[in-house]
């Protein structure tokens, strides 16, 4: 059986992000991490929480979505310049947002992900293409490893950036990690080469500003992952 972690209001939360937040925000309230401190490195949290650094990541971009900490470049994270019953208070929103199911968020990603790409390839800058070449090369280079999944995540995160809207990245942050959590408990995920040739083809599209292509083609990308969620009600 699973490990639980109890929240300090007593909720046992099952979920290695949750688990993950959970503690950050006991660091907080004890006062070992202060406004302004730098979190420990991913590495070095994941040993000491006993998850993936993979969740540790979700719950770094959960928490940066929220306000309760910041990336900065070369300097990695830090908790946000907010008072400590601010930011316990904060923490305490993420820990109790609403559970979905599975394809109700499935079928929201879709359609939030093909808008955003179309807004992407319409709208993206040469640092846009840059920074998605980037996430590409990343997604190639951990395609074998268990990292993947991570970088996947990563990907899509940088086609919502380079939308310029970001309404649809704070709602593709919320969504993504519990939709990708949900697909690596009952699924196996093994690389895939599909998957992968996809995402070249969405840079090529977002680079030569094809919206049409761009929204098709995140739509094919998606169909899979819609599909699986599908056959999921069937069997619960």
């Amino acid at each position: 059986m699973a490990e639980s972690t109890a929240g300090s209001n007593g909720q046992y939360l099952d979920k290695p992000t949750d688990k993950v937040i959970a503690k950050i925000k006991d660091l907080i309230k004890s006062g070992i991490l202060k406004p302004g401190d730098r979190l420990p490195a991913e590495r070095k949290m994941a040993l000491e929480f006993g998850v993936g650094r993979t969740q540790i990541r979700e719950a770094l971009h959960k928490l940066e979505f929220y306000g309760i900490i910041k990336t900065l470049p070369q300097s990695g994270s830090v908790i946000n310049g907010l008072d400590i019953t601010t930011l316990d208070g904060l923490i305490s929103d993420v820990l109790n947002l609403q559970d979905y199911d599975f394809l109700s968020l499935v079928e929201t990603r879709i359609h939030l992900e093909v808008k955003a790409i179309e807004l992407c390839a319409e709208r993206r800058t040469e640092e846009d293409v840059v920074n998605l070449e980037k996430s590409l090369n990343e997604y190639i280079k951990y395609f074998n490893t268990p990292e993947r999944v991570s970088y996947d995540f990563a990907f899509h995160r940088a086609i919502a950036e380079a939308s310029h809207n970001p309404v649809f990245k704070a709602m593709l942050m919320i969504i993504i990690p519990d939709i990708m959590q949900i697909y690596l408990k009952d699924r196996i995920c093994a690389p895939n080469e599909v998957v992968s040739e996809e995402h070249k083809l969405m840079v090529d599209c977002i680079r030569n500003k094809d919206v049409k292509s761009a929204g098709e083609l995140m739509n094919l990308h998606l169909q899979g992952v819609l599909e699986f969620a599908k056959a999921k009600v069937l069997t619960t």
